[in-house]
Order: structure tokens, then sequence, then C-alpha cells
């Protein structure tokens, strides 16, 4: 486990805000950790505006920032921050998935970016969601607490059974790393 590699699985998870898609990924990495895969998580901001993360001013790579560094990194202990600013423009998923693949994953679950091009898993909380989000998601491929009749065709889970999605994880994209 963790060594690198270029072909990491990647899964989405797409929904609509407050339909449950951080608490679902956080009971997913919690258990794949504790059994000591690296799962890598990438979060889409899509709530309007830059995330709100305030470096203080006099750090190194916030001067370096503050000069016009496109990207910038501190690493200390095992711990990396990381941060590149693409001056009000669009970072594609396509661009930060390639800087996951360079690190030591087993795992890459993305949550958000509803027009991804990755395996996707739709979060819907009823069907009319679920209508909504089939005709904007693409590489759809499973539900998650939805039993409406447009999810009988994909693999499908309920919100309380994060156990049971995380072992098809496994034998589905790890168990072949």
């Amino acid at each position: 486990m963790g060594s690198v590699n270029n072909t990491i699985p990647v899964i989405q998870f797409a929904g609509y805000k407050k339909s449950g898609k951080t608490s679902f990924i956080k009971k997913i990495v919690s258990e794949l950790s504790g059994e000591g895969y690296r799962i890598g998580v990438i979060k889409h901001h899509g709530h309007g505006g830059a995330p709100d993360i305030t470096e203080p001013e006099h750090t190194d790579t916030a001067q370096f920032q503050n000069e016009g560094a496109y990207m910038t990194a501190v690493e200390g202990e095992g711990v990396l921050l990381l941060k590149v600013n693409g001056n009000g423009g669009t970072i594609p998923l396509e661009q930060i998935v390639s800087m996951y693949q360079q690190m030591p994953l087993d795992l890459i679950l993305v949550e958000g970016y509803k027009k991804g091009p990755y395996s996707k898993f739709l979060i819907a909380r009823n069907e009319q969601e679920l209508k909504l989000l089939l005709g904007v998601c693409e590489n759809v491929i499973g539900v998650i607490d939805c039993k409406a009749e447009e999810s009988s065709r994909l693999i499908s889970f309920g919100f309380n059974q994060a156990d049971e999605f995380t072992k098809y994880l496994k034998e589905e994209f790890l168990k072949r790393r």
C-alpha cells in the first residue's frame, strides 16, 4: 500500500448541498485509513468565492504568494501545505488529480465536481434530486441513499451502509493494487 503510482483510482461523490456527501466520505476515509490505506480527498468549494484559508502574512510562503508565486508549498515533519493561486480562474479537477497521482495514495475520493470525468456515485435525498443529478452527471456507477426507480440500473447503497460501501471499494478498486 501507498507506493507512488499514476493510476490511482478516483471515485467521485456528487450531490446537492447538505445531501450528506461530506459525512459519507468521512466514514469511508476513517474506515480505510484505519486499515492502513492512504486516501486522498479533493473537495470542490461550490459555495462561491475562494476557500477561506487565512495564512499569516509574515510566513515565507505568504510572502512568496504576495510576490506573485502561482504555487507554494511548505513541508515540515511530514505535513505538506500546498497552495495554488489560479488568480481567480478555475483549476481543473484533472490537474488537481494529476498532482494527487504523484503522491503515495491508494485511492482518491472527490467530493463535488458534478461534471468531472471520473466514476461517480450520486448522493440524492429523493427521486427528484436523483433525476436532476442524472441529467448533469456522467460516468455514474451508483447511487447512495435513494431508492428511486432511476437507481435500479445502478449500484445502490444506503447512507448508513458505509461499511458495505467500503468493502465494495476494496473489492472493485483496491484489490488490484
